[in-house]
């Protein structure tokens, strides 16, 4: 007792203090008295009674990938023979193998004569080696000795056209010195009055009047030497005009069009003259045949022609023999220009790709000899038991002809798939193949075929696929039940769950909350005063367990896996990032989806 009073003793002299403050502050004591309990009350409450504030579960969005899968069942496919036909004709020459034998892919089956196909080869490799040297041939470089040769044609064709020029030129110079004379005493003997008792007459018109009473055909011959006169006169105009106006030095183009145009004024000029003569010899004949005297002035006349006749044929032949000089000469040299340039520039890219075209045929035609020789020994395209030979030493065979009877080793497992699940299918598609009468077998196997054509069946359509084993197994027998999981899909990015994921109109979206949520990635989620914000996405490869978001979202986001209104009882979140089965068990046809963290 008196050790109970000691311990108590410090504490006596506080109690008292607080006993007599209260009985001093009566109001204040019970007023703080009445705040505690309502207070521990209030604790009470929360801790005891359900709560009906929503909750929101969420995840943090995370990168993965995502292995797309279906389940099919199907039966082993039991073993069929394959006729294994020739590719080639001739005599067999050999059959190395035996009825019974197991061969391996490539086993020789039988030797054809293989001749003719050799000679094929050597053929199409010599036609191929021609097309590869005419190629070279045309892409090699111009020999210099060729390049001098072009140039000194270039150099020499450009010589003789200058001469050219210069003739022409200096016959052009020339011709207007006579031309002019002779066009002037053609229009005076034409249009001047020289005849005697008529004087008051052009000699042209004078000559005309006297004949025409006895030949009528007078006026045809005065037409035309009166025509051809204003022709003459017209393209001499012309030539002098061009003449006037081009030096000696003006470029080829310009020479070559002014010794034309002035070989055609002497050209018509020497027209004119000789339409002129045979009108004045028409008038001197018809005066004689009519035993009329003879104008000595006529006489006269018809000699001056005759002279003038000479010196423009003169003018005409130099002329003509130069129109053609320049225009060869100038066409030479643009030959001689043209072929220099190609020798320099190299082989005209048009005749190099039809040299490549060829020898791309000749490649062609030379794989199909070799193809065709090697078709001369017919191997077996896989591998299995030869079960019959149908060809024997020293026959002959035709092409496509059955040469042996194989029975392969290969094991496959026949699936029928609905249209929905035949739409995912793809020859090469990796599988994992598990059998019922055998559950510690598990065999890889290969999409192998898909038949294109499907069944009805109670308006239902299906497609048979045939997926191959890529080990084969003895264990395994004709006509067991499997179940294939193939790989329909791979995809890596961020992954969300499905349950995370809603759509509307259209347009799929998830529930974001930014700033993040505290402490709601649990069982239990947490509330918030704050609604969460929808944001668009673009959502790829899925199941019902996850999906890749291809857009919308960044890693590190969090969104809303589940939503629990007030009272509701909390569902453990599957994280975003979490593994689910890869081929784990189902029904037929679900898929099955796998996301791995990264």
């Amino acid at each position: 007792m008196d050790s109970s009073r000691a311990v108590h003793v410090p504490y006596a002299p506080l109690w008292r203090k607080i006993r007599a403050q209260a009985v001093l502050h009566k109001v204040w004591s019970a007023a703080a008295a009445l705040v505690v309990l309502f207070g521990l009350y209030h604790f009470y409450s929360v801790i005891t009674a359900p709560s009906t504030a929503t909750r929101y579960i969420t995840t943090t969005v995370a990168t993965g990938t995502v292995v797309a899968a279906m389940a099919e069942t199907g039966q082993v496919s039991a073993s069929t023979n394959v006729n294994i036909p020739s590719q080639s004709s001739g005599e067999v020459l050999s059959v190395p193998v035996t009825a019974g034998q197991h061969v391996v892919t490539g086993t020789a089956l039988a030797y054809i004569d293989p001749t003719t196909a050799g000679e094929n080869v050597t053929s199409a490799e010599q036609a191929l080696q021609g097309a590869r040297i005419a190629l070279a041939k045309l892409t090699e470089p111009a020999a210099t000795s060729s390049l001098t040769s072009a140039q000194n044609a270039v150099a020499n064709t450009q010589a003789n056209l200058t001469a050219a020029r210069t003739a022409g030129y200096n016959d052009v110079s020339s011709a207007f010195l006579d031309l002019p004379g002779v066009l002037n005493g053609l229009d005076t003997i034409l249009h001047g009055y020289k005849i005697p008792g008529r004087t008051s007459q052009q000699d042209e018109n004078a000559y005309n009047d006297m004949v025409q009473p006895y030949d009528a055909t007078v006026v045809e011959y005065s037409t035309a030497a009166e025509s051809s006169f204003i022709t003459a006169q017209n393209s001499y105009n012309t030539a002098l005009a061009t003449f006037e106006a081009t030096p000696r030095s003006a470029s080829d183009g310009q020479i070559a069009s002014l010794v034309q145009q002035t070989y055609q004024a002497a050209a018509d000029l020497s027209d004119a003259l000789k339409a002129s003569t045979n009108f004045l010899n028409f008038v001197d004949t018809t005066l004689t045949d009519h035993a009329f005297s003879i104008p000595s002035v006529l006489t006269s006349q018809i000699a001056s022609l005759t002279a003038y006749t000479n010196t423009t044929n003169a003018n005409v032949t130099a002329l003509s023999a130069d129109t053609t000089n320049v225009t060869s000469d100038g066409l030479a040299l643009a030959n001689a220009q043209a072929s220099l340039a190609q020798l320099q520039a190299g082989a005209d890219p048009l005749d190099i790709q039809t040299d490549q075209l060829a020898i791309q045929e000749k490649q062609d035609a030379l794989a199909q000899a070799e193809l065709a020789l090697a078709n001369t020994v017919v191997r077996a395209p896989f591998t299995g038991t030869v079960a019959a030979l149908n060809v024997q030493r020293y026959q002959t065979i035709a092409n496509n002809e059955t040469v042996a009877t194989m029975v392969s080793d290969n094991q496959s497992v026949i699936i029928s798939v609905n249209e929905v699940d035949a739409a995912k299918l793809k020859v090469g598609q990796k599988a994992t193949i598990t059998f019922d009468a055998l559950p510690n077998v598990s065999i890889g196997g290969t999409v192998s075929s898909i038949n294109t054509i499907g069944t009805v069946s109670q308006g239902v359509v299906s497609y048979d696929a045939t997926v191959t084993f890529d080990t084969p197994n003895s264990n395994v027998l004709p006509g067991m039940s499997a179940t294939v999981n193939i790989v329909t899909g791979v995809a890596t990015g961020l992954v969300v769950p499905v349950a995370a994921v809603q759509s509307s109109g259209g347009t799929s979206y998830v529930k974001v909350f930014n700033p993040p949520l505290p402490r709601s990635e649990n069982a239990a989620g947490a509330p918030s005063p704050v609604a969460p914000t929808d944001v668009p996405v673009t959502v790829g490869l899925s199941d019902t367990a996850n999906s890749i978001i291809e857009g919308g979202l960044a890693a590190g986001t969090q969104v809303v896996m589940e939503t629990l209104s007030g009272g509701a009882s909390a569902v453990t979140p599957t994280s975003a990032a979490q593994s689910t089965s890869f081929f784990g068990a189902g029904r037929p046809g679900v898929g099955a989806i796998r996301a791995l963290k990264h």
